[in-house]
């Protein structure tokens, strides 16, 4: 009986390990899809930020119109954040752009190294 135990832990294990490549290859793909949404949106951030970001400012005039002060103090608030944010994002890339090469990124000491070495 033991035998017949081992024969057919030996058969259906080579079936189970196709199930667990299949399902790797699935999430894989998965994964790929969901960094290129993620990219994607990445990219479009700052516009969705600018539009959430103005969609509370029309809100919290909105909200004084309609003599509901509470809402439009916290909208106010949400809306100046987004700008602030927006704003700290766009100082941040002029500072230092985002580049894929490494070697272009270099700090402002190893600039001042080269410029006093030439």
């Amino acid at each position: 009986m033991s035998n017949f135990a081992n024969e057919r832990k030996t058969r259906t294990s080579p079936s189970l390990q196709w199930a667990t490549r299949v399902s790797d290859h699935t999430e894989v793909t998965l994964l790929i899809y969901s960094l290129e949404a993620i990219t994607r949106i990445g990219k479009n951030f700052p516009i969705i930020f600018l539009s959430l970001a103005s969609l509370n400012t029309l809100m919290a005039a909105n909200d004084f119109l309609a003599n509901s002060v509470e809402f439009g103090v916290l909208n106010s608030l949400f809306a100046a954040s987004g700008f602030i944010f927006l704003a700290q994002l766009h100082h941040n890339n002029k500072i230092q752009p985002i580049s894929s090469n490494a070697d272009v990124l270099e700090t402002p000491a190893i600039l001042e190294t080269k410029e006093k070495e030439v």
